[in-house]
């Protein structure tokens, strides 16, 4: 009777499987990918060597590009850092680009965002990064045409997901610093002189600084 139960049970696992709430899965049968997305459940298969279950973390991973100098569309001069969150949404393309895992996901992911960002960067013009005038600045612009970019060929070619895409940080080359400072300084000049002038002629405009 014990080696009855034993035997079922060992059975049993060989003919079902479970995949937990932060996975996803597909099936390969005899060494075949099938083109089911397999989801959090029990499940049935046929025993090894027939069928073999492939699982992938589908939680979001999240990571930085590299802090890296990029010219804008006025041939200026910016460090941009952007941040990535994605998910494993295509396991079957996954495997096949990465056999590596999650490592080797990362460097093809990086280097499509650097494309991306400099691409986009080169479109716009210094102040739509920075500015003293809000009404210049166009971060959620020009997050959304990184996005874009990398969302397509990210889903197309290594079957990912990008959930998020955002620049964390902005900085500038020492040698361009001081320039910067004294043009935005100027900005801020001018906006005071028309302060001024509007009121002399009966009203008031407003600069945010």
């Amino acid at each position: 009777v014990v080696g009855l139960l034993i035997l079922a049970i060992f059975g049993s696992i060989s003919f079902f499987f479970q995949v937990r709430q932060n996975e996803v899965a597909f099936l390969t049968t005899f060494g075949k990918a099938s083109d089911e997305v397999i989801k959090s459940g029990l499940h049935v298969k046929a025993p090894w060597p027939i069928q073999k279950v492939h699982r992938f973390d589908a939680r979001v991973h999240n990571f930085e590009g590299k802090f890296e100098e990029t010219q804008t569309q006025d041939g200026r001069n910016l460090m941009v850092l952007v941040y990535v969150g994605w998910r494993v949404a295509e396991p079957q393309k996954f495997h096949r680009s990465f056999p590596g895992g999650v490592d080797d996901a990362k460097r093809s992911l990086e280097s499509l965002v650097r494309s991306a960002k400099n691409a986009t960067v080169g479109q716009h013009p210094f102040n739509h990064f920075i500015s003293t005038d809000p009404a210049q600045l166009k971060f959620d612009v020009i997050e959304k045409e990184m996005l874009a970019q990398v969302t397509a060929t990210a889903k197309e070619k290594f079957g990912l997901e990008v959930k998020t895409l955002g620049i964390k940080r902005l900085g500038f080359p020492e040698s361009v610093t001081q320039k910067v400072f004294e043009r935005m300084n100027e900005e801020r000049q001018r906006d005071r002189k028309s302060t001024r002038l509007n009121s002399s002629h009966g009203y008031i405009s407003y600069a945010v600084f």
